[in-house]
């Protein structure tokens, strides 16, 4: 949230002051030392370290500002749905329905995804930060799920889909990617571990961020991946649940986000 990344900014900043002070303490040591044992020689390079390093700080700490508000500044909401009283531009495949609180997707068995896409026709969406609380409640670890962006029109998975993607799975991996005509996963990420994914039938937050060409995944506050594409440039967002090799998984999402920038 945005009080969060408030918190954290600021304890940044304090942290970054602390470590300057002690860096121009320690050099003003170092100088103090040379001059008593009359070690002129070295008190140039010192100088010039002494300078070098705050100002290295300095440029470091406007690159990461910068980069913070291009992917975090995204102040505008646009829906946040716990599915108490759902949105009715939710546009899913027959089997998937609203239920219990939550986008209920089952177990897959005949297609190789499921995909329930928000937003109405000319809802398209370019700069964006999406996300979604997704558990897994039966079926294989082995069969992803997750959330998409900059997806097509519709929802249903015969017709030829284009979108980014984050996905996880119940034994822990996730990955990240695009969709190229609904039967070429390109991952960008590839399928891989992570410790800040809850294994089995838990509750895990996945966020995605487009912005511009550039994708960036989370899980669990944690970021995982990013990557830079321009192949799709605004879309649609969407939950997406896949079948295995072996089997499918019955999977609820909850609580979707979706922030935009001003225009």
């Amino acid at each position: 949230s945005c009080t969060r990344f408030n918190k954290s900014s600021t304890f940044k900043k304090l942290v970054c002051k602390l470590l300057l002070l002690y860096l121009i303490t320690a050099a003003n040591a170092v100088i103090q030392s040379l001059k008593r044992i009359e070690q002129y020689s070295y008190l140039g390079k010192v100088y010039l370290i002494a300078i070098a390093i705050p100002c290295i700080l300095f440029i470091t700490g406007l690159i990461t500002v910068h980069f913070q508000q291009n992917i975090d500044f995204f102040p505008n909401i646009v829906l946040a749905d716990d599915f108490k009283y759902p949105s009715k531009k939710w546009n899913k495949d027959t089997l998937l329905s609203i239920k219990n609180g939550g986008l209920f997707h089952p177990e897959t068995k005949n297609n190789n995804f499921k995909l329930s896409i928000w937003g109405d026709k000319n809802q398209r969406f370019k700069d964006l930060d999406f996300s979604v609380d997704t558990k897994k409640v039966n079926g294989t670890d082995d069969s992803g799920f997750g959330i998409v962006a900059r997806t097509s029109d519709t929802s249903k998975s015969s017709v030829r889909q284009n979108f980014y993607y984050l996905l996880i799975k119940g034994n822990g991996e996730f990955s990240m990617g695009k969709l190229i005509g609904s039967n070429k996963w390109e991952d960008k990420v590839g399928w891989q571990h992570s410790t800040s994914i809850k294994q089995g039938n838990n509750i895990n937050r996945l966020r995605l961020v487009c912005n511009g060409k550039r994708v960036i995944g989370w899980i669990n506050s944690q970021r995982v991946g990013i990557f830079e594409d321009d192949s799709y440039t605004s879309g649609k967002i969407g939950v997406i649940s896949l079948r295995s090799s072996d089997d499918g998984a019955a999977v609820y999402f909850d609580n979707v986000l979706i922030k935009t920038k001003p225009e």
